[in-house]
């Protein structure tokens, strides 16, 4: 049996990435001819997870120098970035929604999040906010889909935490340990939820406004703990944009997926690909534990 894993030790591009890539492209085109012209009234929030040259062939880590090559195309379109903390009161009604606003989140804490992508947003001027797994900050854990394999795949520490913040980018939490809330009691649900926004202050002296859901997982009830724990809204994986008087327990976020080019890019900014994301979802939903159960959300990557 072929070893499906690069020289690095992580999986290569199957045929059948290619294929959906194909017809995610394809479908793209279908929505670019079809949609009306005109200025999108709504934030849409990019969605990203590594950025290294580590992990070619991981449709969760996009190259540093295609990274690059997005945010100087973000920044050349004019798109007003903002740090998604700050559209809080505008998706509330209390304040006007810039058009077309853009807001960078990063999930999972990664050390080559502030290696690799903090440069560059410094550089342009473009703020973002991090998602941290407080119990793995300045540890050696990481996410299952990395354990094992590389040196390269640290988490990043408290000090590089505090100088992201000090460097006015957000700190959200992702949770004490990267367990898929929707499954947990509640009570363990708000231990996690709860306890990562403590760490956060404990660590930073900063309270942390954001929550992201690991892997999308959650529900009434874990929004309602969530809240709960005095976080002013959550990120989902739910594809889309985010009008004033959208849940701010339920923000809808654009995937940056390390197979797009610069055109793909492009039209996710656009909305091009959010009707192919929402498609993708629900068949990857379809038989994954918990399908059907009232309430439970449990979503995969969209891209």
């Amino acid at each position: 049996m072929n070893d499906p894993r690069d020289p690095r030790g992580f999986r290569k591009v199957r045929p059948r990435s290619a294929l959906r890539r194909t017809v995610k492209r394809a479908a793209a085109r279908v929505v670019r001819l079809a949609a009306a012209s005109g200025r999108e009234p709504a934030l849409r929030i990019l969605m990203y997870h590594r950025v290294n040259d580590c992990h070619p062939g991981d449709r969760l880590t996009v190259h540093p120098r295609d990274f690059e090559l997005q945010m100087d195309a973000l920044a050349a379109s004019g798109r007003p970035v903002i740090r998604l903390e700050e559209a809080l009161p505008a998706l509330r009604g209390a304040a006007p929604l810039p058009p077309r606003a853009v807001a960078l989140t990063f999930d999972d804490g990664f050390r080559d999040n502030f290696d690799f992508a903090l440069p560059v947003l410094d550089r342009l001027k473009l703020p973002a906010t991090f998602f941290i797994v407080t119990g793995h900050v300045g540890t050696d854990r990481c996410i299952d889909r990395y354990r094992d394999c590389c040196e390269n795949d640290r988490v990043l520490g408290w000090e590089h935490v505090s100088e992201m913040s000090a460097r006015g980018h957000g700190i959200g939490g992702h949770s004490r340990t990267p367990r898929e809330l929707g499954d947990l009691p509640h009570p363990e649900v708000a231990e996690e939820v709860a306890g990562c926004r403590r760490d956060i202050e404990a660590r930073t002296g900063m309270a942390a406004r954001l929550f992201c859901y690991p892997r999308g997982s959650e529900g009434p009830g874990v929004r309602r703990l969530v809240a709960a724990a005095g976080f002013e809204g959550a990120c989902t994986v739910s594809p889309g944009t985010n009008a004033t008087g959208t849940d701010p327990f339920g923000l809808r976020r654009t995937e940056i997926a390390g197979e797009d080019n610069l055109e793909d890019f492009a039209r996710k900014l656009a909305g091009h690909i959010d009707g192919w994301h929402r498609l993708v979802q629900r068949v990857q939903a379809w038989g994954r534990p918990g399908h059907g159960r009232p309430g439970l959300v449990q979503q995969t990557k969209g891209t």
